[in-house]
């Protein structure tokens, strides 16, 4: 009997209930949003909060709480959106003109 294929089952399954932080830190994948900044990127807290939001966006139904607040947070936010892409290092402007030009379909 072959145990190969379980135990690349146990393996996947050990990959998934990981940290996506420390997952991507041990196989070298750059963060999602790190095309975004500059030499000072953090891949931290504050790079995972807005990559959750973009989540939220995608995943979320357009008339959850989630949804709009993600929204609200990306595309509308005066403050809180700058401040958390100055935190990891990311180019708001640049990061937001993005979202635009990709989330309209997306916001319902």
């Amino acid at each position: 009997m072959n145990e190969h294929p379980a135990q690349s089952f146990d393996e996947l399954t050990e990959l998934i209930d990981q940290d996506p932080r420390a997952v991507r830190l041990e196989c070298g994948v750059p963060h999602p949003l790190s095309n975004f900044a500059g030499p000072t990127f953090v891949d931290g807290l504050f790079a995972d909060i807005i990559l959750d939001f973009i989540h939220d966006t995608v995943w979320e139904e357009p008339e959850s709480n989630a949804h709009k607040g993600a929204v609200w947070f990306l595309l509308e936010s005066e403050q809180a959106y700058y401040f958390a892409c100055a935190e990891a290092g990311i180019d708001a402007n640049r990061l937001r003109s993005h979202l635009w030009k990709h989330l309209p379909n997306k916001l319902g």
